[in-house]
C-alpha cells in the first residue's frame, strides 16, 4: 500500500516465458532477440524466423545495458517461464538493417533473420505483426535498436 507519491524506475514491463529453440544461444546471447508465439507448445515462445509474423510476442529483456524493469509471472502455471520477455516499454532489440535502413520512428516487425526485427516496408502485410517503433537508428548490418514496444 502506498500513501502519497511513488516513484519507480523501470524501462520495460516483462513477463517470464519459456522460450524454445535457443539454437545453442545462452541467456546473455538471447537478450534483445525478437520472439513469436510457439504454435507447437502452449504458452511458450520461440525466436522469430519469418518476415511479418503475426504471432509476434515480445523482445527478450536486458540488452544494451537496459535491465529488466517490472517482471511478472505466476510460478507453476502456463504464465511462468525462464526468460524475461518485454511486452511493453522501451527495450533494445536485435535488428537486421540489411532489409532496409532503420530510422527513428520506423515501425518494426519480424524478419527472416532468426531472432531479429526489420523495418516495415509493406504496411498491409504488417497488420498484426508490428512489435513497435524504432527510437534509435541503424543504417546497415545487424545491431541493437531501442524500441518503444507497441504491438499492432
Amino acid at each position: 500500500h502506498v500513501n502519497g507519491k511513488l516513484t519507480v524506475t523501470v524501462s520495460d514491463f516483462a513477463e517470464r516465458f519459456n522460450v524454445n529453440g535457443f539454437y545453442n544461444l545462452g541467456k546473455e546471447e538471447m537478450k534483445g532477440m525478437l520472439l513469436v508465439i510457439d504454435e507447437n507448445n502452449e504458452g511458450d515462445l520461440k525466436l522469430c524466423q519469418t518476415a511479418y509474423d503475426r504471432k509476434v510476442a515480445g523482445i527478450v529483456s536486458g540488452a544494451g545495458g537496459v535491465n529488466t524493469g517490472l517482471l511478472m509471472g505466476e510460478p507453476n502455471t502456463l504464465a511462468d517461464g525462464n526468460i524475461p520477455v518485454a511486452i511493453s516499454g522501451r527495450v533494445y532489440c536485435q535488428v537486421d538493417a540489411n532489409y532496409g535502413a532503420i530510422e527513428i520512428g520506423d515501425f518494426l516487425t519480424t524478419s527472416p533473420t532468426t531472432g531479429h526485427a526489420m523495418k516495415v516496408k509493406d504496411f498491409e502485410q504488417a497488420q498484426g505483426a508490428i512489435i513497435g517503433k524504432a527510437m534509435t537508428s541503424l543504417k546497415e548490418g545487424k545491431g541493437l535498436v531501442l524500441v518503444l514496444i507497441s504491438m499492432q
